[in-house]
Protein backbone atom coordinates (compact mmCIF):
# COMPACT_ATOMS: atom_id res chain seq x y z
CA UNK A 1 0.00 0.00 0.00
CA UNK A 2 2.90 2.35 0.89
CA UNK A 3 4.88 1.81 -2.33
CA UNK A 4 2.08 2.73 -4.75
CA UNK A 5 1.59 6.05 -2.93
CA UNK A 6 5.32 6.88 -3.16
CA UNK A 7 5.38 5.93 -6.80
CA UNK A 8 2.35 8.12 -7.47
CA UNK A 9 3.99 11.07 -5.71
CA UNK A 10 7.28 10.73 -7.68
CA UNK A 11 5.40 10.51 -10.93
CA UNK A 12 3.43 13.63 -10.12
CA UNK A 13 6.73 15.45 -9.22
CA UNK A 14 8.37 14.51 -12.49
CA UNK A 15 5.35 15.67 -14.46
CA UNK A 16 5.36 18.99 -12.61
CA UNK A 17 9.09 19.48 -13.29
CA UNK A 18 8.72 18.76 -16.98
CA UNK A 19 5.74 21.04 -17.50
CA UNK A 20 6.21 23.76 -14.87
CA UNK A 21 9.93 24.63 -15.49
CA UNK A 22 9.40 25.80 -19.08
CA UNK A 23 6.56 27.93 -17.90
CA UNK A 24 8.72 29.67 -15.34
CA UNK A 25 11.63 29.95 -17.81
CA UNK A 26 9.34 31.45 -20.40
CA UNK A 27 8.20 33.96 -17.87
CA UNK A 28 11.87 35.01 -17.10
CA UNK A 29 12.71 35.37 -20.79
CA UNK A 30 9.78 37.68 -21.34
CA UNK A 31 10.78 39.78 -18.35
CA UNK A 32 14.31 40.09 -19.67
CA UNK A 33 13.02 41.00 -23.13
CA UNK A 34 10.68 43.63 -21.71
CA UNK A 35 13.49 45.04 -19.56
CA UNK A 36 15.75 45.17 -22.62
CA UNK A 37 13.12 47.11 -24.58
CA UNK A 38 12.77 49.66 -21.77
CA UNK A 39 16.51 50.10 -21.36
CA UNK A 40 17.00 50.43 -25.11
CA UNK A 41 14.26 53.05 -25.29
CA UNK A 42 16.00 54.92 -22.47
CA UNK A 43 19.33 54.79 -24.34
CA UNK A 44 20.99 52.23 -22.08
CA UNK A 45 22.19 50.13 -25.01
CA UNK A 46 24.80 47.95 -23.27
CA UNK A 47 22.36 46.95 -20.50
CA UNK A 48 19.69 46.11 -23.07
CA UNK A 49 22.17 43.94 -25.00
CA UNK A 50 23.17 42.21 -21.76
CA UNK A 51 19.48 41.40 -20.93
CA UNK A 52 18.82 40.06 -24.43
CA UNK A 53 21.91 37.87 -24.35
CA UNK A 54 20.79 36.52 -20.98
CA UNK A 55 17.34 35.77 -22.41
CA UNK A 56 18.85 33.89 -25.35
CA UNK A 57 20.94 31.86 -22.98
CA UNK A 58 17.69 30.77 -21.30
CA UNK A 59 15.80 30.27 -24.53
CA UNK A 60 17.96 30.12 -27.62
CA UNK A 61 14.87 29.87 -29.85
CA UNK A 62 13.33 33.13 -28.62
CA UNK A 63 13.24 34.83 -32.03
CA UNK A 64 11.94 38.19 -30.83
CA UNK A 65 14.90 38.57 -28.47
CA UNK A 66 17.30 37.54 -31.24
CA UNK A 67 15.74 40.03 -33.70
CA UNK A 68 15.83 42.88 -31.17
CA UNK A 69 19.45 42.05 -30.22
CA UNK A 70 20.49 41.96 -33.90
CA UNK A 71 18.72 45.24 -34.53
CA UNK A 72 20.45 46.94 -31.57
CA UNK A 73 23.86 45.54 -32.53
CA UNK A 74 23.51 46.63 -36.17
CA UNK A 75 22.20 50.07 -35.21
CA UNK A 76 24.92 50.83 -32.67
CA UNK A 77 27.67 49.25 -34.80
CA UNK A 78 26.52 51.25 -37.84
CA UNK A 79 26.54 54.51 -35.88
CA UNK A 80 30.10 53.97 -34.70
CA UNK A 81 31.10 52.77 -38.17
CA UNK A 82 29.66 55.93 -39.73
CA UNK A 83 31.66 58.05 -37.28
CA UNK A 84 34.84 56.13 -38.13
CA UNK A 85 35.19 54.82 -34.60
CA UNK A 86 35.98 51.28 -35.70
CA UNK A 87 37.28 50.16 -32.33
CA UNK A 88 33.94 50.92 -30.66
CA UNK A 89 32.01 49.47 -33.60
CA UNK A 90 33.94 46.19 -33.67
CA UNK A 91 32.39 44.41 -30.61
CA UNK A 92 28.84 45.23 -31.80
CA UNK A 93 29.45 44.22 -35.42
CA UNK A 94 31.31 41.09 -34.27
CA UNK A 95 28.26 39.95 -32.29
CA UNK A 96 25.91 40.94 -35.13
CA UNK A 97 28.01 38.97 -37.65
CA UNK A 98 27.93 35.89 -35.38
CA UNK A 99 24.09 36.18 -35.22
CA UNK A 100 23.53 36.96 -38.92
CA UNK A 101 26.54 35.97 -41.03
CA UNK A 102 24.37 36.02 -44.14
CA UNK A 103 23.63 39.76 -43.79
CA UNK A 104 25.79 41.40 -46.47
CA UNK A 105 25.79 44.86 -44.88
CA UNK A 106 26.86 43.45 -41.55
CA UNK A 107 29.43 41.27 -43.25
CA UNK A 108 30.82 44.22 -45.24
CA UNK A 109 31.07 46.48 -42.19
CA UNK A 110 32.49 43.63 -40.09
CA UNK A 111 35.25 42.92 -42.61
CA UNK A 112 36.23 46.60 -42.87
CA UNK A 113 36.14 47.09 -39.10
CA UNK A 114 38.05 43.85 -38.55
CA UNK A 115 40.82 45.01 -40.88
CA UNK A 116 40.99 48.43 -39.23
CA UNK A 117 41.01 46.91 -35.76
CA UNK A 118 43.70 44.50 -36.88
CA UNK A 119 45.69 47.43 -38.24
CA UNK A 120 45.17 49.33 -35.01
CA UNK A 121 46.19 46.28 -33.06
CA UNK A 122 49.35 45.98 -35.14
CA UNK A 123 50.07 49.66 -34.66
CA UNK A 124 49.51 49.23 -30.97
CA UNK A 125 51.87 46.27 -30.93
CA UNK A 126 54.40 48.30 -32.93
CA UNK A 127 54.01 51.19 -30.49
CA UNK A 128 54.47 48.84 -27.58
CA UNK A 129 57.53 47.39 -29.30
CA UNK A 130 58.90 50.90 -29.88
CA UNK A 131 58.20 51.75 -26.25
CA UNK A 132 60.06 48.63 -25.16
CA UNK A 133 62.93 49.53 -27.48
CA UNK A 134 63.03 53.05 -26.05
CA UNK A 135 62.98 51.65 -22.53
CA UNK A 136 65.83 49.28 -23.43
CA UNK A 137 67.70 52.15 -25.11
CA UNK A 138 67.16 54.24 -22.02
CA UNK A 139 68.52 51.44 -19.87
CA UNK A 140 71.53 51.09 -22.17
CA UNK A 141 72.04 54.86 -22.02
CA UNK A 142 71.86 54.72 -18.24
CA UNK A 143 74.42 51.92 -18.24
CA UNK A 144 76.67 53.94 -20.57
CA UNK A 145 76.32 56.99 -18.35
CA UNK A 146 77.20 54.91 -15.30
CA UNK A 147 80.18 53.45 -17.16
CA UNK A 148 81.21 56.94 -18.30
CA UNK A 149 81.02 58.27 -14.74
CA UNK A 150 83.10 55.34 -13.57
CA UNK A 151 85.69 56.05 -16.29
CA UNK A 152 85.69 59.75 -15.36
CA UNK A 153 86.26 58.82 -11.74
CA UNK A 154 89.16 56.58 -12.74
CA UNK A 155 90.55 59.35 -14.97
CA UNK A 156 90.26 61.84 -12.10
CA UNK A 157 92.14 59.46 -9.82
CA UNK A 158 94.80 58.98 -12.49
CA UNK A 159 95.20 62.74 -12.96
CA UNK A 160 95.47 63.24 -9.22
CA UNK A 161 98.15 60.55 -9.07
CA UNK A 162 100.04 62.21 -11.93
CA UNK A 163 99.72 65.56 -10.16
CA UNK A 164 101.18 64.09 -6.99
CA UNK A 165 104.05 62.57 -8.99
CA UNK A 166 104.71 65.94 -10.68
CA UNK A 167 104.72 67.70 -7.32
CA UNK A 168 107.17 65.16 -5.93
CA UNK A 169 109.38 65.55 -9.03
CA UNK A 170 109.24 69.36 -8.74
CA UNK A 171 110.15 69.11 -5.06
CA UNK A 172 113.06 66.82 -5.90
CA UNK A 173 114.29 69.21 -8.61
CA UNK A 174 113.99 72.16 -6.25
CA UNK A 175 116.01 70.37 -3.60
CA UNK A 176 118.61 69.45 -6.24
CA UNK A 177 118.83 73.07 -7.41
CA UNK A 178 119.17 74.27 -3.82
CA UNK A 179 121.95 71.75 -3.26
CA UNK A 180 123.76 72.83 -6.44
CA UNK A 181 123.34 76.48 -5.50
CA UNK A 182 124.70 75.79 -1.99
CA UNK A 183 127.69 73.95 -3.50
CA UNK A 184 128.24 76.80 -5.95
CA UNK A 185 128.07 79.43 -3.21
CA UNK A 186 130.44 77.36 -1.07
CA UNK A 187 132.89 77.13 -3.96
CA UNK A 188 132.65 80.86 -4.64
CA UNK A 189 133.20 81.59 -0.95
CA UNK A 190 136.23 79.33 -0.90
CA UNK A 191 137.73 81.03 -3.97
CA UNK A 192 136.98 84.47 -2.52
CA UNK A 193 138.73 83.55 0.73
CA UNK A 194 141.74 82.21 -1.18
CA UNK A 195 141.89 85.42 -3.25
CA UNK A 196 141.63 87.60 -0.15
CA UNK A 197 144.36 85.60 1.56
CA UNK A 198 146.61 85.98 -1.51
CA UNK A 199 145.97 89.74 -1.57
CA UNK A 200 146.70 90.03 2.15
CA UNK A 201 149.93 88.04 1.76
CA UNK A 202 151.06 90.26 -1.13
CA UNK A 203 150.12 93.37 0.79
CA UNK A 204 152.26 92.21 3.69
CA UNK A 205 155.15 91.64 1.28
CA UNK A 206 154.74 95.18 -0.07
CA UNK A 207 154.67 96.61 3.44
CA UNK A 208 157.82 94.72 4.37
CA UNK A 209 159.57 95.95 1.19
CA UNK A 210 158.55 99.52 1.99
CA UNK A 211 159.90 99.15 5.55
CA UNK A 212 163.18 97.78 4.22
CA UNK A 213 163.43 100.75 1.85
CA UNK A 214 162.81 103.22 4.63
CA UNK A 215 165.41 101.54 6.82
CA UNK A 216 167.95 101.59 4.00
CA UNK A 217 167.25 105.22 3.28
CA UNK A 218 167.56 106.14 6.93
CA UNK A 219 170.84 104.28 7.22
CA UNK A 220 172.14 106.04 4.12
CA UNK A 221 171.16 109.38 5.52
CA UNK A 222 173.03 108.57 8.73
CA UNK A 223 176.08 107.59 6.68
CA UNK A 224 175.92 110.85 4.76
CA UNK A 225 175.78 112.90 7.95
CA UNK A 226 178.73 111.00 9.43
CA UNK A 227 180.70 111.44 6.17
CA UNK A 228 180.07 115.19 6.18
CA UNK A 229 181.29 115.46 9.81
CA UNK A 230 184.27 113.21 9.14
CA UNK A 231 185.35 115.00 5.99
CA UNK A 232 184.70 118.51 7.24
CA UNK A 233 188.45 119.12 7.21
CA UNK A 234 188.30 120.02 3.64
CA UNK A 235 185.33 121.85 2.24
CA UNK A 236 186.17 120.92 -1.30
CA UNK A 237 186.86 117.34 -0.41
CA UNK A 238 183.68 117.26 1.66
CA UNK A 239 181.69 118.85 -1.13
CA UNK A 240 183.18 116.44 -3.60
CA UNK A 241 182.52 113.49 -1.37
CA UNK A 242 179.00 114.68 -0.61
CA UNK A 243 178.30 115.13 -4.31
CA UNK A 244 179.62 111.66 -5.06
CA UNK A 245 177.67 110.08 -2.19
CA UNK A 246 174.38 111.82 -3.06
CA UNK A 247 174.80 111.17 -6.74
CA UNK A 248 175.55 107.51 -6.07
CA UNK A 249 172.80 107.25 -3.45
CA UNK A 250 170.21 108.90 -5.69
CA UNK A 251 171.04 106.50 -8.49
CA UNK A 252 170.83 103.54 -6.10
CA UNK A 253 167.59 104.86 -4.65
CA UNK A 254 166.22 105.54 -8.08
CA UNK A 255 167.28 102.12 -9.32
CA UNK A 256 165.84 100.30 -6.28
CA UNK A 257 162.69 102.43 -6.37
CA UNK A 258 162.20 101.58 -10.03
CA UNK A 259 162.85 97.87 -9.37
CA UNK A 260 160.43 97.80 -6.43
CA UNK A 261 157.73 99.72 -8.31
CA UNK A 262 158.24 97.49 -11.30
CA UNK A 263 157.73 94.43 -9.10
CA UNK A 264 154.66 96.09 -7.57
CA UNK A 265 153.26 96.84 -11.03
CA UNK A 266 153.83 93.26 -12.09
CA UNK A 267 152.15 92.12 -8.86
CA UNK A 268 149.13 94.34 -9.45
CA UNK A 269 148.88 93.12 -13.05
CA UNK A 270 149.07 89.52 -11.82
CA UNK A 271 146.40 90.18 -9.17
CA UNK A 272 144.18 91.88 -11.74
CA UNK A 273 144.70 88.94 -14.11
CA UNK A 274 143.72 86.50 -11.32
CA UNK A 275 140.63 88.58 -10.47
CA UNK A 276 139.65 88.77 -14.12
CA UNK A 277 140.08 85.02 -14.56
CA UNK A 278 138.04 84.28 -11.43
CA UNK A 279 135.29 86.65 -12.53
CA UNK A 280 135.11 85.07 -15.96
CA UNK A 281 134.98 81.61 -14.37
CA UNK A 282 132.29 82.70 -11.89
CA UNK A 283 130.18 84.26 -14.64
CA UNK A 284 130.65 81.15 -16.75
CA UNK A 285 129.44 78.99 -13.89
CA UNK A 286 126.45 81.27 -13.38
CA UNK A 287 125.58 81.10 -17.07
CA UNK A 288 125.97 77.29 -17.13
CA UNK A 289 123.89 76.83 -13.97
CA UNK A 290 121.04 79.02 -15.15
CA UNK A 291 120.94 77.95 -18.82
CA UNK A 292 118.63 75.00 -18.04
CA UNK A 293 115.94 77.20 -16.49
CA UNK A 294 116.07 80.35 -18.59
CA UNK A 295 112.55 79.66 -19.87
CA UNK A 296 111.08 79.63 -16.34
CA UNK A 297 111.12 83.40 -15.79
CA UNK A 298 107.99 84.67 -14.11
CA UNK A 299 106.73 88.23 -14.30
CA UNK A 300 103.68 88.99 -12.18
CA UNK A 301 101.45 91.95 -11.45
CA UNK A 302 100.28 91.78 -7.82
CA UNK A 303 97.26 93.64 -6.44
CA UNK A 304 98.12 95.52 -3.23
CA UNK A 305 95.54 95.63 -0.39
CA UNK A 306 95.39 99.40 -0.32
CA UNK A 307 94.79 99.67 -4.05
CA UNK A 308 97.10 99.90 -7.02
CA UNK A 309 99.35 97.22 -8.43
CA UNK A 310 102.97 96.21 -8.13
CA UNK A 311 105.20 94.39 -10.64
CA UNK A 312 107.33 91.51 -9.42
CA UNK A 313 109.85 90.23 -12.00
CA UNK A 314 112.62 87.67 -12.25
CA UNK A 315 111.32 85.27 -9.60
CA UNK A 316 113.81 82.74 -10.93
CA UNK A 317 116.95 82.91 -8.70
CA UNK A 318 119.25 82.01 -11.61
CA UNK A 319 118.18 85.07 -13.60
CA UNK A 320 118.75 87.21 -10.51
CA UNK A 321 122.21 85.64 -10.23
CA UNK A 322 123.04 86.64 -13.83
CA UNK A 323 121.90 90.19 -13.15
CA UNK A 324 124.02 90.30 -9.97
CA UNK A 325 126.97 88.98 -11.97
CA UNK A 326 126.63 91.91 -14.39
CA UNK A 327 126.59 94.32 -11.45
CA UNK A 328 129.77 92.63 -10.15
CA UNK A 329 131.53 93.37 -13.47
CA UNK A 330 130.46 97.00 -13.31
CA UNK A 331 131.68 97.46 -9.73
CA UNK A 332 135.04 95.62 -9.97
CA UNK A 333 136.38 96.18 -13.51
CA UNK A 334 137.94 99.50 -14.55
CA UNK A 335 139.53 98.52 -17.86
CA UNK A 336 137.02 99.50 -20.64
CA UNK A 337 138.24 96.80 -23.03
CA UNK A 338 138.00 94.05 -20.41
CA UNK A 339 134.64 95.30 -19.09
CA UNK A 340 133.08 95.51 -22.55
CA UNK A 341 134.35 92.03 -23.40
CA UNK A 342 132.88 90.56 -20.23
CA UNK A 343 129.52 92.31 -20.75
CA UNK A 344 129.14 91.21 -24.38
CA UNK A 345 127.25 87.90 -23.75
CA UNK A 346 124.75 89.71 -21.48
CA UNK A 347 123.91 92.65 -23.81
CA UNK A 348 121.44 90.50 -25.81
CA UNK A 349 120.20 88.33 -22.92
CA UNK A 350 116.62 87.08 -23.26
CA UNK A 351 115.65 88.44 -19.83
CA UNK A 352 114.83 92.14 -19.63
CA UNK A 353 116.46 92.66 -16.23
CA UNK A 354 119.79 91.07 -17.25
CA UNK A 355 119.84 92.98 -20.55
CA UNK A 356 119.07 96.30 -18.82
CA UNK A 357 121.78 95.72 -16.17
CA UNK A 358 124.33 94.87 -18.87
CA UNK A 359 123.58 97.97 -20.97
CA UNK A 360 123.63 100.20 -17.87
CA UNK A 361 127.00 98.71 -16.91
CA UNK A 362 128.29 99.27 -20.48
CA UNK A 363 127.70 103.02 -19.97
CA UNK A 364 130.77 103.00 -17.68
CA UNK A 365 133.01 101.73 -20.49
CA UNK A 366 131.34 102.94 -23.73
CA UNK A 367 128.71 105.67 -23.25
CA UNK A 368 127.72 106.08 -26.91
CA UNK A 369 127.19 102.36 -27.53
CA UNK A 370 125.26 101.98 -24.27
CA UNK A 371 122.86 104.82 -25.14
CA UNK A 372 122.27 103.40 -28.64
CA UNK A 373 121.42 99.97 -27.20
CA UNK A 374 119.18 101.44 -24.47
CA UNK A 375 117.34 103.55 -27.07
CA UNK A 376 116.63 100.38 -29.10
CA UNK A 377 115.47 98.64 -25.92
CA UNK A 378 112.99 101.43 -25.13
CA UNK A 379 111.54 101.11 -28.65
CA UNK A 380 111.09 97.33 -28.36
CA UNK A 381 107.71 95.69 -28.94
CA UNK A 382 108.21 93.78 -25.68
CA UNK A 383 106.67 95.83 -22.84
CA UNK A 384 109.01 94.23 -20.25
CA UNK A 385 112.06 95.35 -22.27
CA UNK A 386 110.70 98.93 -22.32
CA UNK A 387 110.05 98.77 -18.57
CA UNK A 388 113.59 97.60 -17.76
CA UNK A 389 115.05 100.16 -20.20
CA UNK A 390 113.21 102.97 -18.37
CA UNK A 391 114.75 101.77 -15.10
CA UNK A 392 118.30 101.64 -16.56
CA UNK A 393 118.01 105.18 -17.99
CA UNK A 394 117.00 106.45 -14.55
CA UNK A 395 120.12 104.85 -13.08
CA UNK A 396 122.34 106.53 -15.72
CA UNK A 397 120.66 109.92 -15.22
CA UNK A 398 122.25 111.74 -18.16
CA UNK A 399 120.44 114.47 -20.18
CA UNK A 400 120.17 112.06 -23.13
CA UNK A 401 118.60 109.50 -20.81
CA UNK A 402 116.12 112.13 -19.61
CA UNK A 403 115.09 112.87 -23.21
CA UNK A 404 114.35 109.20 -23.88
CA UNK A 405 112.39 108.93 -20.62
CA UNK A 406 110.24 111.90 -21.64
CA UNK A 407 109.24 110.01 -24.79
CA UNK A 408 108.30 106.96 -22.68
CA UNK A 409 105.71 108.99 -20.75
CA UNK A 410 103.32 108.35 -23.66
CA UNK A 411 103.89 104.57 -23.66
CA UNK A 412 100.65 102.51 -24.01
CA UNK A 413 101.46 100.38 -20.94
CA UNK A 414 100.86 102.22 -17.66
CA UNK A 415 103.71 100.47 -15.83
CA UNK A 416 106.23 101.74 -18.40
CA UNK A 417 104.84 105.28 -17.97
CA UNK A 418 105.04 105.01 -14.18
CA UNK A 419 108.60 103.67 -14.31
CA UNK A 420 109.65 106.49 -16.67
CA UNK A 421 108.09 109.07 -14.32
CA UNK A 422 109.90 107.58 -11.30
CA UNK A 423 113.21 107.58 -13.19
CA UNK A 424 112.75 111.27 -14.13
CA UNK A 425 111.98 112.12 -10.50
CA UNK A 426 115.17 110.31 -9.47
CA UNK A 427 117.20 112.28 -12.02
CA UNK A 428 115.75 115.57 -10.73
CA UNK A 429 116.51 114.56 -7.15
CA UNK A 430 120.01 113.12 -7.52
CA UNK A 431 121.42 114.77 -10.69
CA UNK A 432 119.61 118.10 -10.76
CA UNK A 433 122.78 120.15 -11.21
CA UNK A 434 123.78 118.13 -14.29
CA UNK A 435 120.54 118.93 -16.15
CA UNK A 436 120.32 122.23 -18.02
CA UNK A 437 117.58 124.70 -17.11
CA UNK A 438 115.26 124.26 -20.13
CA UNK A 439 115.34 120.47 -19.94
CA UNK A 440 114.80 120.57 -16.17
CA UNK A 441 111.77 122.85 -16.56
CA UNK A 442 110.34 120.62 -19.28
CA UNK A 443 110.70 117.54 -17.05
CA UNK A 444 109.09 119.27 -14.07
CA UNK A 445 106.15 120.60 -16.09
CA UNK A 446 105.55 117.19 -17.68
CA UNK A 447 105.59 115.45 -14.30
CA UNK A 448 103.16 118.02 -12.88
CA UNK A 449 100.74 117.36 -15.74
CA UNK A 450 100.91 113.61 -15.07
CA UNK A 451 100.30 113.99 -11.33
CA UNK A 452 97.54 116.62 -11.63
CA UNK A 453 94.70 114.24 -12.76
CA UNK A 454 95.61 111.79 -9.95
CA UNK A 455 95.13 114.48 -7.27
Amino acid sequence: MRFPIVSLFCGFFLISVVYVNPVFAQSDVKKLYKSAEEKYSQGDVDEAISDLEEALKIDANFSKAEELLLKILITVGTEYYAKGNYERAFPYLNKAFSLAPQNQNVKHMYEIVSKEVEIKEREKQIAELEARKKAEEKERQAELEAKKKEEELLETKRLEEEKRERELEAKRRKEEEQRKRADFETKMGREREEMEQALLAKKEEIEKARERYEETRASLKRGVVLGIVGLSLSFLVAVFLIFIIFAHSDRRFERRWKEEHKSQGEFYQKVEKILLGNQERILGLLEKLSSAVRGETKKMIVERPGGGREIITDINPHIRARADGVELIESTIDDPEVGERLLKPFLEDGESRVRANARKALYKFNKEKAMVLLTEMCKSDDQWMRLSGAWALGEIGSPAAAEILLSLLTDPWEFVKNRAAKSLEKILTQRREGIEGSLRERIESTLRKIKKPET
